[in-house]
């Protein structure tokens, strides 16, 4: 058990803009991988959505990943992701609702030329997998395992991979910060159940957003910009607190 000297500096994590509304701040323990861990999370005091909320879960990821490799350093394992090295940014890619409606408005945000490159990207993915026959099928939960792989060989790389490193780093998906491998780089370019060592996590951020939008359900990133029509301000409904509250709860 963590002695309180050592619990005494909370982890800090915030979420909302105080230009746009008033903040509050509260403190929260986790427990994770048995230990308890205390945090300080500010998150807008108003009706939030959850993407008002998206950076509170992106750094809740970040810690578990860096809580995971260090675990395995301690281990004696390395791991084996670093930029560079882009063979998982061709993968079908899974992210909540509130997560493509963010990567939508993240892409109109962008200047030009740059978001015409991006769309350019988008576009020919999605050229590719209705030509492959794959694009219809990107709706389909009954045999995901098959999909992902079937989407993997064909070396479709994500939009918003450039020089084999993501160009979007900071506000990449929950699923992208928790896919963590410990196993030989070369592996990840033909992997197969056996020959990926995917690093275990205290919790699970992305299942937790995915789970609070189980109604919607989960939307592979390369169809965001698809939601470009419905990507205005998303529906605020609950106290940001309140909303916290029961997203952290799913974890």
């Amino acid at each position: 058990m963590a002695s309180d000297a050592a619990r005494s500096e909370p982890v800090r994590l915030s979420a909302g803009d105080p230009a746009q509304g008033a903040l509050s701040t509260g403190r929260v323990t986790l427990v994770l991988g048995g230990e308890a861990v205390d945090f300080e999370l500010t998150v807008p005091a108003g009706p939030a959505s959850i993407e008002d909320l998206l950076p509170i879960f992106h750094g809740l990821s970040d810690l578990m990943g860096d809580r995971a490799i260090a675990r395995a350093t301690a281990s004696g394992e390395t791991l084996s992701c670093k930029a560079g090295c882009g063979a998982c940014c061709r993968q079908l890619v899974p992210v909540s609702a509130s997560e493509a409606l963010a990567l939508a408005h993240l892409v109109a945000a962008m200047p030009q030329p740059r978001q015409a490159q991006v769309r350019a990207r988008f576009d020919a993915v999605l050229g590719a997998l209705a030509e492959a026959g794959l694009l219809d099928r990107l709706s389909d939960e009954g045999d995901l395992r098959g999909l992902g792989m079937d989407y993997f060989w064909l070396g479709l790389a994500c939009p918003f991979l450039e020089d084999e490193s993501c160009s979007i780093h900071p506000d990449r998906p929950t699923s992208c910060r928790e896919y963590l491998v410990t196993s030989p780089a070369a592996a990840c370019a033909a992997p197969t159940p056996t020959t990926i060592d995917l690093l275990p996590l205290d919790g699970d951020p992305s299942r937790a957003l995915l789970k609070a939008e189980a109604v919607i359900g989960w939307s592979p990133l390369v169809l965001a910009l698809t939601l470009e029509d419905r990507a205005g301000p998303s529906a605020r409904e609950l106290p940001g607190p309140e909303l916290l509250g029961e997203l952290l709860r799913g974890l």
